[in-house]
């Protein structure tokens, strides 16, 4: 029987979750054959003897992919795909992990029936990195694209896939072929899943289930939302950040001929008006384009957004104290929960 499905994990210093993405991949009930590609690259605590033992365990079903040095994200992934064998690509990485034993049935049944569908994707469970439940990551992640989620199953153009912008990776299940000749430009973009989910949905379309069916863990050391929440701190590391992200939009929009040119213009807009504002061009926010945006932040995220601007050490000490305080609250349901 060929491989259908190849799950591709890349991983870096998870060794307090790795065990419990692979044990997620190993309880898919599924009428069809799988592998499971982890991609270790050269942590520094035990990940690679974890996933050792697991290839040692299981070596007809999982690969470990690695090298002498560490490559990095990118390249991380760049090589699993390379490896991967099945017609469709399933990712996870090593700090989250799946709670539906028939996720990627569920997916595969609809993509196979549906051959048009190029990538399919759900909602997930947000836990932090103790794996303290925060709740329910509804796509899309943040309240300007809240508009964007229909609360069912939907059919998805690329260009809509921009409004929704993040979506939770370990949702995510796509057609290798679709990215079988990638663009040079996803190469250097800043992260591999938004192009990634663009350029795959502009080959047909994308296809969400309105189903919980995985785990995002939030804060672990090392991951690219703590890594990014570090960066914005930094003035310029952020707005570094933020061209990136404009420049991934850019470069999708000429990729596809400007298709999508009305969605991608209005995606755009998320990341404009903070570059604008950090880079201290306030006055250009007053340009009709960004009205929107700026009434669907009501009283509480003006008040956010112009203390970042005029007051940002004091914004940035009530994020802080928010964040340790919201920290004590989980640390107390976790006290409550386990009696």
């Amino acid at each position: 029987m060929d491989i259908k499905v190849s799950i591709n994990c890349i991983t870096y210093n998870h060794e307090k979750y790795i065990a419990d993405a692979i044990e997620s991949f190993l309880m898919q009930k599924t009428n069809f054959k799988y592998e499971i590609l982890i991609g270790e690259d050269c942590s520094t605590d035990n990940t690679k003897k974890i996933v050792s033992a697991y290839v040692e365990k299981y070596p007809d079903l999982i690969r470990l992919i690695t090298s002498e040095n560490n490559v990095g994200a990118m390249k991380n992934s760049q090589r699993l795909f390379e490896n991967a064998r099945g017609k469709y690509i399933a990712l996870c990485e090593g700090d989250d992990f799946w709670i539906d034993p028939y996720k990627l049935q569920k997916q595969i049944d609809y993509m196979e029936s549906n051959p048009e569908c190029t990538i399919c994707f759900h909602n997930a469970e947000v836990r932090d990195k103790n794996n303290a439940p925060i709740g329910k990551l509804h796509v899309p992640w943040s309240v300007h694209q809240r508009k964007y989620y229909y609360g069912k199953n939907y059919r998805y153009s690329a260009g809509e896939m921009a409004l929704l912008d993040f979506i939770p990776t370990a949702s995510i299940v796509f057609l290798k072929e679709c990215l079988s000749s990638p663009p040079d430009w996803i190469n250097h973009s800043i992260v591999g899943d938004t192009p990634l989910r663009l350029i795959a949905s502009s080959k047909g379309y994308a296809f969400f289930i309105d189903e919980v069916m995985s785990v995002y863990r939030l804060g672990v050391n090392g991951s690219e939302t703590a890594r990014a929440n570090i960066e914005n701190m930094d003035k310029k590391k952020l707005i570094i950040r933020l061209k990136k992200h404009i420049e991934i939009i850019d470069n999708f929009n000429d990729y596809t001929n400007y298709q999508y040119a009305n969605e991608l213009n209005k995606a755009k807009v998320y990341w404009e008006v903070p570059l604008l504002l950090h880079t201290r061009q306030i006055d250009k926010l007053k340009n009709q384009k960004y009205k929107e945006y700026l009434n669907n932040l009501g009283f509480k995220g003006l008040t956010h957004l112009y203390l970042s601007y005029y007051f940002p050490k004091i914004h940035s000490n009530m994020t802080n104290l928010k964040r340790k305080i919201r920290g004590i609250f989980i640390e107390d349901d976790l006290r409550d929960t386990n009696g």
